[in-house]
């Protein structure tokens, strides 16, 4: 028998995934792989041939719509798709764009947007022609994308820009919705010849294509009543019937906006009392007259539970970016630090990370991991001191279905089960409450973890690091911190020396910070990186970065000199020996005068001549300016007298 279903595929890729899924379904489906220039012909021979159903895709699918009578199901654009070619892009380049070439891809790129980080969505319409198209291509390229992501009617000319291109995927789950919205429109079309009732057959098919959506549909005439609407309606308006007013059950004015200024609205909230409806509704247009309106319907917490779905999908994904190689600096304490974190990745050994805050614990997790056998596993990471207790147990265990209130429905895996045959990091592990100390405890003992509200035990093959930048001990002691649990997790203990106890790191970790910085490029002196080199750092690595990132950007000549440092980085502790000198220190203590009116006595005495202030004071004349610019932050009159003295 001829097949009656044929497919215009527009990538060698959509074809294979195709015909996989037809061969599994023992199908006979007629398939024709076309760029976009050729489908209206290959579409025409299938047509010629007995085909009444064409199944195809994106602008493709739009340009066959606009063209043919029958049916045309388009495989649709998802997340999931999205998101797998934007993880093969992400191996090549962090410059990536997607080009999105129809509405639909578009609007499932705008919600994908907050999971596809630094990803370019760059629309371009084919109807405005080949001129237009590449126009855009060439702004693509001067916006320095070194990959793309679209369909096959741009490879070619993406390519010819030196960018590299990536055909877009097609989820499984949409190929099958595609199949069998093609067999139940085929079925239709057999249907209306079958009873030669034409205008009833295109009824029904009316009526089949607006309850194969998910989303609600209503049509209105330009007087607001109802022409049209699908089943899924009276899950939301029990009451609405073909023939009446709109506005009997919508009281707002959403349709008379519509009807009288003719233009859409998008993602507006309409709530029933007993749902919370996300509505979009567009008019309906006879020669530029607005002759009614269709609106689109959707449960906003279906829209919600697609967003669970998609953070589901990337903590699995979750993975270790940082190696040994990563880690700057040449000194004993940093190297001594790496050659014992080396030795522990060899074993599966729990180890315990100690530090304090900004000295690199996680960056040391993930080398471990990516050092050890389980690199190819995932790596997944918790800070303990991020959620509430009852929180951070259901994010630690998992829980099944009704364990609790606000609990997801089909219920969901803690991280631990996310980490099966990898490695779990336990960041701020001291501010675990004892009651889940205790949890964690059997579960790192025994290698089994029991979701909340569940009885079934599940294996996890995991190793696990911890880290603190607390000392444990006094915790232990305090009461606060099982000892127990302190000697389970302090197997292998890796100490990370301060960036005081490895200044000889510093010049060498501030050059990295100003090449990585995606900020103008800058140069430091030398007195500038002793400058550095010679200060207090409480907050360690993450304190020099943003002290190195804030230089950068108030730099104005290329140059970061030590004028620079000392008017800048005011919040970091300036070495002891650029202080005033000990007759200031046995005035002040005396109490007979403060630092600023020691300042003011000299600066006074030598006439406003700073140059000479200094000298006196027995300080450099930069020291000098920026203890009085500290002053004249809180008093800025205080000097003038100074200033203007003869």
């Amino acid at each position: 028998m001829a097949p009656k279903i044929g497919i215009i595929s527009p990538s060698s890729t959509l074809t294979q995934l195709i015909r996989k899924k037809i061969e599994e379904r023992g199908l006979a489906f007629a398939i024709r792989q076309a760029s976009q220039e050729d489908a209206l012909d290959a579409a025409k021979e299938l047509i010629a041939k007995g085909i009444s159903v064409i199944i195809s895709r994106g602008n493709t699918a739009r340009v066959l719509r606009s063209r043919l009578n029958i049916p045309i199901v388009d495989v649709q654009h998802t997340f999931f798709d999205c998101y797998s070619s934007y993880q093969k892009a992400r191996r090549i380049s962090d410059k990536i764009a997607f080009l999105a070439t129809s509405e639909g891809y578009m609007n499932i790129l705008t919600k994908s947007k907050p999971f596809l980080t630094d990803a370019l969505v760059f629309p371009i319409n084919p109807l405005l022609g080949t001129e237009a198209t590449e126009k855009k291509l060439d702004e693509l390229a001067a916006l320095g994308i070194e990959v793309a992501i679209g369909g096959l009617s741009l490879e070619k000319a993406v390519m010819k820009r030196n960018i590299q291109y990536i055909m877009t995927t097609a989820d499984q789950d949409a190929i099958q919705d595609a199949i069998h919205a093609a067999l139940h429109f085929l079925k239709i079309e057999e249907e209306k010849i079958r009873k030669g009732l034409e205008l009833q057959s295109r009824y029904e098919l009316t009526r089949a294509i607006l309850n194969c959506v998910s989303e609600g549909i209503i049509s209105i005439d330009h007087k607001g009543i109802v022409t049209n609407m699908n089943a899924e309606v009276n899950r939301y308006f029990e009451t609405l019937r073909y023939g009446q007013p709109i506005d009997s059950v919508i009281k707002k004015s959403y349709f008379s906006d519509v009807l009288t200024k003719g233009e859409p609205i998008r993602g507006a909230l309409l709530s029933t009392g007993k749902h919370s409806l996300i509505i979009s509704i567009d008019p309906i247009k006879l020669d530029q007259n607005v002759i009614g309106a269709v609106m689109t319907l959707q449960k906003q917490t279906e829209i919600q539970n697609i967003e669970h779905k998609m953070r589901r999908v990337l903590a699995q994904k979750h993975s270790a970016d940082k190696t040994f190689a990563d880690i700057v600096g040449s000194s004993p304490a940093i190297q001594a630090a790496k050659k014992l974190a080396l030795k522990f990745a060899a074993v599966d050994s729990t180890v315990m990370i100690v530090g304090g805050t900004g000295t690199g614990k996680e960056m040391f997790a993930q080398s471990i991991h990516n050092a050890s056998g389980r690199k190819q596993a995932p790596f997944v990471a918790i800070n303990c001191a991020a959620f509430p207790p009852s929180v951070l147990e259901s994010e630690l265990f998992g829980y099944v279905k009704g364990a609790f209130t606000g609990a997801l429905s089909e219920g969901k895996p803690g991280i631990f089960e996310l980490a099966h045959k990898g490695t779990i990091f336990l960041d701020e592990i001291s501010e675990t409450p004892l009651d889940v100390q205790l949890k964690l405890l059997r579960v790192i003992q025994e290698r089994k973890v029991i979701r909340i509200g569940d009885d079934k035990v599940t294996p996890v093959d995991i190793r696990i690091i911890t880290a603190s930048n607390k000392n444990l001990n006094d915790l232990v002691k305090q009461g606060v911190f099982r000892e127990d649990f302190f000697y389970r997790l302090c197997v292998l203990k890796l100490r990370l020396p301060t960036l005081n106890e490895r200044r000889e790191d510093i010049s060498e970790l501030t050059r990295c910070f100003l090449k990585n910085a995606n900020l103008q490029l800058c140069d430091i002196t030398e007195e500038a990186l002793e400058l550095l080199a010679s200060c207090e750092w409480s907050g360690n690595i993450r304190q020099l970065s943003n002290i190195v990132e804030r230089l950068a950007v108030m730099c104005d000549n290329g140059i970061i000199d030590k004028k620079l440092v000392l008017e800048v980085a005011d919040d970091i502790t300036i070495p002891s020996g650029d202080n005033l000198p000990e007759i200031l220190a046995a005035a002040t203590d005396s109490g007979s005068v403060t630092e600023k009116e020691f300042i003011y006595q000299i600066l006074y005495r030598m006439n406003g001549n700073k140059a000479a202030a200094a000298k006196q004071l027995g300080i450099s004349t930069t020291t000098l300016w920026r203890k009085m610019k500290k002053i004249t932050e809180s008093d800025p009159h205080y000097f003038e007298l100074v200033r203007y003295k003869k």
